[in-house]
This record gives structure tokens, C-alpha cells and sequence, in this order.
């Protein structure tokens, strides 16, 4: 029996919203950690980003921000083409946690009402844990504010509790302060623009399918 900690963010538009999971095994968790680790100790080595600079995926490859304000000239600062590549090499590396049984489960609902694609991760969880046999406590991003959507609470206490598989309430995390969040947020905006096709994202189109599908719970193939 297995029971997972399980890392989510959102993404979306007017036409879909969209959460992603991803489920970390509890006795692999330091294992997992300690290779997303090596990515950020690899990214301050070379290009001076500090471990504790959240990776935001939307603003990283839109080239806002100040990875390294002390040195304004560095290419990741400026390059919107340098942070594309470490994004994928970003990408490259969650890929490797497959290899500690780390999941991945993306759930898509029209409109822009992010609430009703939580409900349906919420239920989709719920069922993938219940054929492994298995438990997850699932952690939200909480916002810079660090306060939770209500609708998070009401979507777990809508599960009938004989049959719950995620436990208690979602877990208010910023992604500021943990980097398996931020993994989660990188995971999301490559299934968005996988199912968004954005004209301005056309590199990102294929990322989900090449670095992601093979960890996926369900599969979202068409």
C-alpha cells in the first residue's frame, strides 16, 4: 500500500481550466526532492538563479522578472530563449522521477471556472487511489497571500468519507516555499498550452506528450 503526497497547481482561460497533479510516493519523497535539487543547484551554478527563486512558469518564460539582480547583464535576466531551454531541462528532469513511481494526473473542464476542474481532480484522485489501494494528502498552492480558494475545502468534503481516499482538506503551501509546487506549476502550463495550442507557446505545444505523458495516471490522449 502505497500513500502519496500529491502537488497541485492550476492554469486556464475563458475556454478551460485545468489542475495538475503530481504524486509523490511519501517513502520516496526526500529521493525526489533531493533530484528537483540538483536541477536548482545546477541552475545557480551556471546561470546564478538562487535555490529559493521561485520558478513561476508563467512569468519565467514570459521573461519577467529578476532571476539575478545583482548581475543585470546575465543572459537569464534578459533571454527569453535561455529560460526556454531551462525550462525544458526543467521539464527533463521531472521526467527522471518517474523512475520513483512519481505520477502525474491533469484534469480539464470547459470555462473558466478553475473550481469545477479541482472538483473533477479532486474525484479523478479520489478514484486512481482507490484502484492502487492507495492514500494521498494533497497540497494547494496557496497564493501570495497564502489564503485558499473555498472551494478547495468544499471539493474534498463533498467525497463520501466511507469511500475517501484523499485525505483531510487540501494543504495551503505557497509556491514560493516549495519547490515541488513549483514543479507542479511548470507541469500545468505544459498541459494547458498541450491543450490550448497558444500561437505565442508553439514550443511548448509537444512538451507535455514528450516529457510527461509517460507518468501520467490516466491518460489524456484523444
Amino acid at each position: 500500500m502505497t500513500s502519496y503526497l500529491i502537488y497541485t497547481d492550476d492554469s486556464g482561460d475563458e475556454i478551460s481550466s485545468l489542475y495538475t497533479a503530481v504524486l509523490v510516493p511519501m517513502e520516496r519523497w526526500s529521493k525526489v526532492l533531493r533530484q528537483w535539487l540538483l536541477f536548482r543547484k545546477w541552475l545557480y551554478r551556471k546561470h546564478g538563479v538562487p535555490a529559493d527563486y521561485e520558478l513561476h512558469t508563467y512569468e519565467w518564460l514570459k521573461g519577467q522578472g529578476e532571476p539575478v539582480p545583482d548581475d543585470p547583464k546575465n543572459l537569464v535576466n534578459t533571454s527569453q530563449g535561455l529560460r526556454r531551454e531551462i525550462a525544458e531541462k526543467a521539464l527533463k528532469q521531472i521526467g527522471v522521477l518517474k523512475d520513483h513511481q512519481v505520477r502525474i494526473l491533469t484534469c480539464e473542464t470547459p470555462g473558466a471556472v478553475k473550481a469545477d476542474a479541482y472538483v473533477a481532480l479532486i474525484d479523478a484522485l479520489n478514484a486512481e487511489l482507490d484502484k492502487e489501494d492507495a492514500w494521498g494528502a494533497v497540497i494547494v498552492d496557496g497564493g501570495k497571500d497564502n489564503v485558499q480558494d473555498p472551494h478547495v475545502r468544499a471539493a474534498h468534503r463533498a467525497l463520501k468519507l466511507d469511500s475517501r481516499r484523499v485525505v483531510e482538506d487540501g494543504w495551503l503551501q505557497p509556491a514560493q516555499a516549495s519547490q515541488l509546487v513549483q514543479m507542479a506549476d511548470l507541469a500545468v502550463h505544459c498541459a494547458y498550452q498541450a491543450a490550448r495550442q497558444k500561437p505565442g507557446r508553439r514550443f511548448m505545444w509537444d512538451w507535455y506528450a514528450q516529457y510527461l505523458h509517460e507518468m501520467e495516471l490516466s491518460c489524456r490522449c484523444p
